[in-house]
């Protein structure tokens, strides 16, 4: 039975004793910086693999999502939230009339109906107070 990363995460977490809020909220420059390091060493070894052997580039977007989710944990952010916040957003960008608007390397553009996402409204019902440290 596959659990959700935010479980994952949240288990390995209290396992080794690691940060978790429960609540949106700042954390000291120190453990911001730190979280900042693991995602762009994850972040670069993925572009290591970009063209290499699929099971190798796996593990390391898996190891990027590992601890995109660790990160938001860390923050007290519900990132599952968060993603259907975005989806939602993304969504948008199909026209009424199925269309979709791409940039030459097939990259999805924003059309006239596109929604911007409001991650900050999504943060606030998840308790988060503009401000709190």
């Amino acid at each position: 039975m596959t659990s959700s990363p935010a479980r994952l995460v949240h288990e390995f977490h209290r396992a080794f004793g690691l940060d978790t809020r429960s609540t949106p909220s700042e954390v000291s420059p120190a453990l911001a910086a730190h979280r900042w390091e693991l995602l762009a060493e994850e972040a670069a070894e993925v572009a290591e693999v970009a063209v290499g052997p699929l099971d190798r580039l796996a593990h390391e977007l898996a190891d990027v999502v590992y601890v995109a989710y660790g990160t938001a944990l860390v923050h007290g952010i519900d990132l599952d939230a968060v993603l259907a916040e975005i989806h939602r957003s993304n969504m948008s960008k199909l026209g009424p009339d199925g269309q979709v608007a791409r940039r030459a390397d097939g990259k999805v553009l924003k059309g006239d109906h596109y929604v911007a996402p409001d991650v900050s409204a999504e943060l606030r019902r998840q308790g988060w107070a503009p401000g709190d440290a």
